[in-house]
């Protein structure tokens, strides 16, 4: 794999790391309890619990 191929897969994969994070972290600023793919809450698995 070359140089450039390299750095550009480590820049993507940060980028989307961030972008994850930004997208959890709005919700949370909002208040909003963080939900996965599928729809569940962490607060609904709580409340099983």
């Amino acid at each position: 794999m070359s140089v450039r191929a390299a750095v550009l897969s480590a820049g993507m994969l940060l980028a989307i790391s961030f972008w994850g994070l930004a997208v959890y972290t709005d919700g949370a600023m909002a208040g909003k309890v963080p939900t996965d793919g599928y729809g569940i809450s962490a607060g609904a698995i709580a409340s099983v619990n």
